[in-house]
């Protein structure tokens, strides 16, 4: 006969029986969860929507945001599945308007809007479609700098500490006078005219005076007497509610003013390469042209709203603009003669913006 187990060494048997079910039971749970929610914890963080921000140094209510902003950001969240949400801080509240580039670049923000002539020389080549007279149309002025960027080497190298998304042009400034009504050249000799900087050319070599200053300051400046009217394009006087000041609106395309849309370049390289092509066809498809065409319906409310308060537009002949825009050209040809002389193709920028344009 056998000798009985020892009851120690019974419970230790049990004891190992009890822990490797224990462990085999474990070891179970975790493959059934792995194959239940099919994700580590660093994929399932990948999944994350990313969340880009967008500074505009306009308000909610401005045409370009609900029109044309929003909507883009909208396709782009829809193509990518949720993947990819933009977020619009409004008002300057994230980067001043005259930082955007500065923000942009250094990561303030990860995408952003201005206009060039918001940093004097960084973008000498891009100045071109700012010339007087130059841009007649705000489609018209967009498709030509998108084209001049397209086949000037020098134009791409302005750009290169950021990701570019597209340029833009505005619709171009017009005249808005309180008391005296302009049709000729001779009507605009000594106005004083209130305006931005980027109208000061034009209105110099027509011997107006430009007082510049920022927007929001104009209606005060018109409606105190200090300056005789305004030069400005139908969406920003629509804007800023100068049908309440002026009484006489002549459209002479005094030209527009160019602007950016860019987004940080190290943020640019992070995204995953299937929502960088998703931004970048989204953007083919819809800017410039969704922008324009929010301004340009901007302008068609503001001149049915000066209609209805009777108040008169004047649209001068194509024998007369002749007259005004040929006194722009001194301006291009100083324009032409400092882009030369930083070694820059001055005049081949310039004619080939004039064929684009015609």
């Amino acid at each position: 006969m056998l000798p009985r187990a020892a009851p120690n060494f019974k419970r230790r048997v049990t004891m190992r029986k009890t822990k490797v079910l224990v462990t085999a039971c474990s070891f179970t749970l975790i493959i059934g969860l792995a194959v239940l929610f099919s994700l580590t914890p660093q994929q399932a963080l990948a999944e994350k929507p990313i969340e880009l921000s967008f500074a505009l140094h306009i308000p909610s209510k401005a045409a370009p945001y609900p029109n044309a902003f929003l909507p883009w950001a909208q396709e782009i969240e829809k193509r990518t599945d949720g993947r990819l949400k933009i977020k619009f801080y409004l008002s300057q509240t994230l980067v001043k308007a005259r930082d955007s580039y500065d923000g942009v670049v250094n990561g303030i923000a990860d995408i952003s809007w201005g206009s060039q002539s918001w940093t004097g020389g960084r973008f000498p080549l891009s100045s071109v479609m700012g010339l007087p007279f130059l841009s007649p149309d705000t489609f018209v002025g967009a498709h030509a700098l998108n084209d001049l960027y397209k086949k000037f080497p020098e134009i791409q190298k302005e750009y290169e500490d950021v990701h570019l998304l597209f340029l833009w042009v505005t619709l171009p400034y017009e005249i808005h006078t309180v008391k005296k009504p302009v049709r000729t050249i001779a009507d605009m000799q000594g106005l004083k005219m209130a305006t931005q900087p980027a109208a000061k050319t034009a209105l110099e070599g027509l011997k107006a005076v430009p007082v510049t200053m920022p927007t929001p300051k104009i209606y005060q400046t018109v409606e105190k007497g200090v300056a005789d009217g305004s030069a400005l394009a139908w969406g920003a006087y629509k804007a800023w509610k100068l049908v309440e000041v002026t009484k006489y609106h002549t459209n002479v395309h005094l030209g527009g003013v160019p602007f950016w849309t860019a987004m940080n370049k190290n943020t640019w390289a992070k995204l995953p390469k299937d929502i960088q092509a998703t931004i970048t066809a989204v953007t083919a498809e819809m800017m410039p042209d969704k922008l324009c065409g929010a301004v340009t319906n901007e302008m068609k409310q503001a001149i049915e709203i000066t209609n209805k308060r009777g108040q008169e537009i004047i649209n001068i002949s194509a024998a007369e603009r002749a007259k005004w825009a040929a006194t722009g050209k001194p301006a291009w040809d100083k324009w032409v003669k400092t882009m030369e002389a930083k070694g820059l193709p001055g005049r081949a920028v310039l004619d080939e913006a004039v064929k684009l344009v015609k």
